[in-house]
């Protein structure tokens, strides 16, 4: 019959050492101290898209991560710079998807208006009449 002192796992502190709070290498790595990024260059360039509240918060929270580095608060920064980063991406991709969506809405509106399947005029006077009759 084994004991559990004889077990190679067992600590004097813990019966289950798989869920106790001793730090290791592979869960708590080296800090790095090096230098934040507060990706204020991205901010700047996703606030040109058109998903403005997103850009507008991502460009914010790119400067309080500035601000944050500046007076010492390393892990601050980092934090703040993530989530800015992604707002960030957030923003330029959303804006992509809206830019394009649009020009292929242009592009077809118009291919209907030059290949005479849809008149101008028929246009207009169909969405007046819907616009009226409600």
């Amino acid at each position: 019959m084994g004991s559990r002192s004889n077990s190679i796992a067992y600590t004097a502190f813990s019966p289950r050492p798989s869920i106790s709070r001793h730090s290791s290498i592979a869960t708590n790595p080296p800090m790095d101290r090096s230098k934040p990024k507060d990706y204020l260059i991205l901010a700047i360039i996703a606030c040109f898209c058109p998903v403005w509240p997103v850009n507008i918060v991502g460009f914010v929270y790119s400067v309080m991560s500035r601000n944050s580095l500046e007076q010492g608060n390393i892990d601050g920064a980092r934090r703040l710079g993530r989530v800015a980063k992604l707002l960030s991406v957030v923003s330029l991709v959303g804006g992509a998807i809206i830019i394009v969506a649009c020009a292929v809405n242009l592009h077809t509106r118009n291919m209907l208006f030059n290949t005479g399947y849809l008149c101008r005029t028929d246009y207009l006077n169909h969405n007046s009449i819907h616009r009226t009759s409600k």
